[in-house]
């Protein structure tokens, strides 16, 4: 049950930062500017990943068996940082906020599929 909870999770966590990462190239594309809707749709992926990882969490103290590869944690850790980051490196420089989020978010994407083929 947990297990499978995990699995959705990922599943999800991909298409959702997938879907995200479009959506801000298309508004990069149309020099919109960066909005609260994009950013909430932001908030809520970095809350996606905090929820798998510690449903991740609650899988490995339930089944006492890790993930076949340890990389696995790095990557999962990365998908809940990799928002945060981007905004920490960002700063005050004068950069699109919207093109630096969107490419964010499809890195983050990456780094959920890569998490995938790292575990179970």
């Amino acid at each position: 049950m947990i297990q499978q909870l995990h699995v959705t999770l990922a599943q999800t966590t991909v298409l959702y930062f997938a879907l995200v990462g479009i959506w801000g190239v298309f508004l990069a594309i149309r020099r919109a500017p960066f909005d609260s809707a994009f950013r909430g749709a932001l908030i809520i992926g970095v809350g996606l990943g905090v929820v798998q990882a510690l449903v991740g969490v609650l899988l490995l103290v339930a089944s006492g068996r890790g993930p076949r590869d340890d990389l696995h944690y790095l990557y999962g850790l990365s998908v809940v940082v990799a928002l945060p980051l981007a905004h920490q490196l960002m700063g005050r420089r004068d950069v699109s906020r919207v093109v630096v989020y969107s490419l964010t978010a499809l890195f983050t994407m990456g780094l959920a599929l890569r998490a995938i083929t790292t575990g179970a």
